[in-house]
């Protein structure tokens, strides 16, 4: 059994759509992360909130 080493470049290549360029690649990977950073601000704020008001114990 032999183990064949790959590296996130070639992975992220791999999984992305043919002909798609890196730069295009990161600029979606920049929109996802920042809708990821924006969804659990939110989710924190509104869990406060609850707390706040006694609505979660």
């Amino acid at each position: 059994m032999t183990t064949e080493k790959t590296n996130p470049q070639n992975i992220a290549f791999a999984n992305s759509k043919q002909g798609e360029s890196k730069k295009e690649l990161n600029q979606k990977t920049s929109v996802e992360f920042s809708v990821s950073v924006v969804l659990g601000v939110l989710l924190i704020i509104v869990l406060a909130a609850t707390a706040y008001f006694g609505l979660v114990r």
